[in-house]
């Protein structure tokens, strides 16, 4: 998949059959909307899962939509399998239809943050995100540090200004009078009117200010400077977006207590069940969790009691993809084929250890046993995966990482003598012997003869290859392994991100094949 993409497992579910058994708890049946090739089959109840939403709520004047850190995710991916993740760009935009449908007035919102790598993927990625909430009709956008290190005036220039929602206090693409961004803006929706602004955070701020190409304020000194414009407005409410640390974010809403709603970064990995009460303010703080699994919705009642109703909400399989953005991601995977790893800017380089890689069919003569084994599991077929998803996924460097053999597992690059296309390398497809074992093309030559060595430089080729499984060696997440050994190893591609379940002491059984050679 696409954002620190590593499934190793996962995609094995994507080529099966489309269903489209959605959660008692989604709208979803209500729009009729079909699910696009290539969904996952559907196992767990995600109501069951991760609880109802909306449940009693009268309809909103207002609903506010908060979101923010998608840091890359794109769409949810790992081993745990689709039906068990949470976010996605596609689920986001069919939840907010869903509301819109039910005749809810929606302000949506985001924090910024929309990538946390560099590189010409992430800059596809960050015009990708841009797009898809212009299409999601977001009445405001903030911005994160790496977005601003990204090409982000050429993205934007290529952006319709006509529904473009770039909205930030305190930094300005190119000046603040440049038109590409709004330091504020007022949204009128169900008789109400919402003023929103962001900022970014002094912490944040302090690493992107050595660029030209935009103009940077401190926080506080650009809020004491919209704030008197929203007051002319007349607003029903305020919002903050302040992509900083959740301590800065408190510190400007009491700064500023006009603020109803701060919606800050860097706050807990989901949202709180609740909103916090900043202290000696009105204001209540708003964390969205982190790479888009979650959304938050305030619902707005101009004369009820409560005046607000408050919903964390899972962005779970009870949504369905929506078609209009998985077009988005066929345009985006084909051009990260027409682009290819150069176009990326990715070059192979030189393994840590130095050595070549040969593929798992030069291992398979000396070591049938173990190859028997190993094309009995998710790992043999891996590149096969990523080839039969919707759209495929096979060109692109965040699958291939771990779905290949011979690449950087956690920076997305190729090494040396490594996978760079079924054409080119047929024989390192699937995560293979030589990702767990290392490079063993010397390994293989000097024992076919095809190079002289002597006993012992054999032994050493061969110890090299060695693994040692240590008995009840690691614990469920990694919590307690010896760095640099097996389990921290297969957490290259296993990692919290994608695999939040691993347990090496029931994923090694699976493929384990000591002894069989």
């Amino acid at each position: 998949m696409v954002k620190n993409a590593k499934g190793v497992v996962i995609c094995l579910s994507a080529a099966l059959a489309i269903v489209a058994v959605i959660g008692a708890q989604s709208l979803t049946a209500e729009r009729n909307v079909e699910p696009v090739a290539g969904q996952y089959a559907r196992q767990e109840d995600p109501v069951k899962q991760n609880g109802p939403i909306f449940v009693d709520w009268p309809k909103p004047d207002v609903a506010l939509v908060f979101s923010g850190e998608q840091d890359g995710y794109l769409e949810p991916c790992g081993c745990a399998g689709l039906e068990n993740q949470k976010g996605g760009l596609q689920r986001r935009f069919t939840l907010l239809e869903e509301l819109r449908d039910k005749g809810w007035p929606i302000i949506a919102m985001d924090s910024g943050g929309q990538e946390k790598r560099t590189g010409k993927q992430a800059e596809l990625k960050l015009d990708f995100s841009y797009r898809a909430l212009s299409q999601m009709d977001y009445a405001a956008v903030g911005f994160g540090p790496v977005d601003l290190r990204l090409d982000l005036t050429s993205i934007v220039i290529n952006l319709d200004q006509a529904t473009e929602s770039l909205v930030s206090a305190n930094v300005g693409i190119g000046d603040f009078d440049s038109g590409f961004t709004k330091r504020f803006k007022v949204v009128e929706a169900g008789g109400m009117k919402i003023g929103i602004t962001s900022v970014l955070g002094k912490k944040e701020l302090a690493g992107v200010k050595d660029s030209a190409d935009f103009s940077f304020m401190e926080p506080e000194q650009a809020l004491a400077q919209v704030l008197p414009e929203l007051r002319e407005a007349k607003c029903d409410q305020l919002v903050l977006l302040a992509h900083a640390e959740p301590d800065e974010a408190r510190q400007l809403a009491q700064r500023f207590p006009e603020f109803n709603w701060v919606a800050t970064a860097h706050g807990a990995d989901e949202p709180p069940k609740e909103p916090t009460k900043i202290d000696g303010t009105k204001c209540l703080l708003i964390e969205v969790g982190h790479k888009g699994m979650y959304v938050v919705v305030i619902g707005l009642y101009k004369n009820g009691a409560p005046s607000f109703r408050y919903q964390r909400v899972p962005l779970d399989h009870r949504f369905v993809d929506a078609p209009e953005i998985h077009r988005m991601h066929v345009d985006y995977q084909h051009q990260l084929e027409q682009l290819g790893l150069g176009g990326l800017g990715l070059r192979p380089s030189p393994h840590p250890t130095g050595r070549k890689f040969a593929g798992s069919k030069a291992c398979a003569d000396c070591h049938s046993n173990a190859t028997a084994v190993f094309e009995t599991t998710p790992h043999s077929h891996a590149t096969d995966t990523l080839v039969h998803l919707d759209p495929p996924r096979h060109f692109d460097p965040e699958c291939l990482s771990c779905h290949a053999t011979g690449w950087e597992p956690q920076k997305y690059f190729p090494f040396e003598s490594g996978f760079l296309g079924l054409k080119e390398t047929p024989d390192l497809v699937g995560n293979g012997c030589e990702n767990c074992h290392g490079p063993a093309a010397e390994h293989v030559a000097a024992e076919t003869g095809e190079i002289e060595a002597s006993d012992e430089k054999i032994e050493q080729l061969r110890a090299a290859l060695r693994l040692k499984i240590v008995e009840n060696e690691g614990n469920k997440n990694g919590q307690a392994y010896k760095e640099g050994g097996v389990v921290d190893m297969c957490m290259q591609c296993h990692d919290l991100d994608n695999s939040p379940d691993f347990d090496f002491q029931k994923y090694w059984p699976k493929v384990k094949h000591v002894g069989k050679d």
